[in-house]
């Protein structure tokens, strides 16, 4: 098991190979990209969070109108300094150094890194040899992430997602960190990756679904989305994560016949139960029955 210790000094290695420090890193760059002193960017950094959260309660009267939400996010650059300030603090974002050494144990290397954000993730799997594509609904946040790596030789692609989809059966890998609960239909966005993904691609997701007040730009609740994986063509695939670790939730695209989906779509969200685990039991011993049984030439 790898130790805190020794992601902490890989993630800083990796994010902060100029100053040795994450955050110094970060907003050094950030005035640079923005074309403002250092000065002024220590000042935006300073209780972003805050700041972000007010805008946002300010700013967006109906959590359900997209177009709002779209607007916000492409308002200030308050969410840039915010993430700053997350992603230096929060040991949270070890995880994607775990997820990237999975990922490098199959087959494919082309990734979607899908809100992307200020681009630590995408540094970490480009870094490693990915084909990385970069997709948000920031202008500001998208330029500074795809900004970030070109400057250290990767050659990112983009993806607006306020105009753009990403293209079909593309990705072997794609990463949503922090995400889902942020959009206002997170189960369209999950068959978005399984279209977007080529068989057998893994996905990796984390999304604290909650009504949290110091968090209110989070408009998705309910985990709708955890029910339906197996009805929507993904599997769960187990995977061990450090206690000191956040893990998230990792799945493969699965070729399923419809029936099947059809069936992990009832059980999963109506038969959590013991007459679920008796229905479910009779139905694999259907499939053995059906199955051919080989025999020795």
């Amino acid at each position: 098991m790898i130790a805190e210790h020794d992601l902490a000094t890989e993630w800083t290695r990796l994010l902060a190979p100029r100053d040795g420090d994450v955050r110094t890193q970060l907003v050094r760059e950030a005035a640079e990209f923005l074309g403002i002193s250092q000065d002024e960017a220590w000042a935006r950094h300073a209780g972003a969070g805050e700041r972000f959260r007010q805008e946002w309660l300010n700013t967006i009267t109906d959590a359900r109108d997209e177009a709002a939400l779209t607007r916000f996010y492409n308002q200030s650059d308050t969410e840039l300094f915010e993430l700053i300030e997350w992603h230096a603090n929060d040991p949270i974002h070890y995880r994607t150094l775990i997820v990237r050494d999975l990922a490098l144990q199959r087959p494919g290397r082309a990734h979607l890194d899908y809100g992307s954000g200020i681009g630590n993730d995408a540094l970490a799997f480009a870094s490693a040899g990915f084909h990385v594509t970069l997709a948000d609904i920031s202008d500001l946040l998208l330029a500074f992430a795809s900004w970030r790596c070109r400057r250290r030789g990767f050659d990112v692609k983009t993806i607006d997602l306020k105009k753009e989809t990403p293209p079909a059966d593309a990705f072997d890998s794609i990463i949503c960190f922090d995400v889902l609960e942020h959009v206002l239909d997170p189960v369209k966005v999950i068959r978005l990756f399984h279209r977007t993904m080529r068989p057998n691609g893994l996905l990796v997701f984390h999304a604290p679904f909650a009504d949290d007040p110091e968090h209110p730009m989070h408009v998705a609740h309910a985990d709708v989305v955890t029910p339906r994986m197996r009805s929507l063509g993904f599997q769960p695939i187990d995977w061990t994560f450090p206690s000191h670790v956040r893990a998230p939730q990792i799945y493969e695209k699965r070729t399923t016949p419809a029936i099947e989906r059809a069936a992990y779509f009832v059980y999963d969200r109506y038969l959590q139960n013991e007459i679920g685990n008796r229905l479910a039991a009779l139905y694999r011993q259907h499939l053995r029955r059906r199955r051919p049984i080989a025999t020795m030439s």
